[in-house]
């Protein structure tokens, strides 16, 4: 049996890796968990704290190795693993993450594109494999596609994820307007960009 993670914590681990990638790229060998609560906002015993939940990793006192930590939370989260992943809605925003070549540099593939107007399919330059919408559960499980971007408009989100989970999708970034539950077998991040905004004008109106 799986050890049971609190969400939060995974979260903040997914963002630790991020913060390890950049020092190894700047040529950084150790690191204090002060260091990285410091570029994250976060109280260094909760880093410390998290990546314990993986067993102890070197000597956190004298700083942590970035490499040797790195890749230890690759492993255990997973991140050594590719990924396959979709886009359904080739909108303006979709189009976008279906050419954004980072994602193919932190081992996420996209390697099919959804639409339900098929003449859109047809003039969008790329060179990923478009199909229409209606194909969605058969290409998913077909081409073992586990992670899809859904931009689609907010009335059209519930049948499509319907589609996606007959698929076999194991999780889902959701930018439309509805808000999708996640699901037994279905993680699901909302992304509520008019919401994020909210958010930022609340804080600056209230704390500057």
């Amino acid at each position: 049996m799986k050890k049971q993670i609190p969400a939060a914590s995974i979260e903040r681990l997914c963002a630790v890796f991020h913060v390890l990638e950049e020092l190894e790229a700047s040529g950084i060998d150790t690191v204090s968990s002060i260091e990285i609560g410091k570029r994250l906002g976060a109280a260094s015993h909760n880093i410390r704290k998290d990546i314990s939940y993986f067993g102890e990793i070197g000597n956190c006192r004298a700083g942590y190795d970035v490499r040797k930590l790195k890749n230890h939370l690759s492993a255990k989260l997973g991140l050594n693993k590719g990924k396959k992943a979709c886009v359904v809605g080739l909108g303006r925003l979709g189009t976008a993450i279906l050419n954004y070549g980072q994602l193919g540099q932190h081992g996420f593939a996209i390697v099919a594109g959804f639409d339900s107007n098929i003449n859109k399919i047809e003039t969008i330059n790329t060179e990923i494999p478009l199909f229409p919408a209606h194909e969605i559960a058969l290409v998913v499980k077909r081409k073992g596609i586990e992670l899809a971007a859904l931009t689609v408009p907010g009335q059209a989100t519930q049948e499509t994820v319907g589609k996606l989970i007959e698929g076999g999708i194991k999780g889902i970034v959701n930018f439309t307007p509805a808000v999708i539950k996640p699901t037994k077998n279905v993680f699901v991040r909302n992304i509520d960009l008019v919401g994020e905004f909210r958010n930022l004008s609340a804080l600056s109106t209230l704390t500057i």
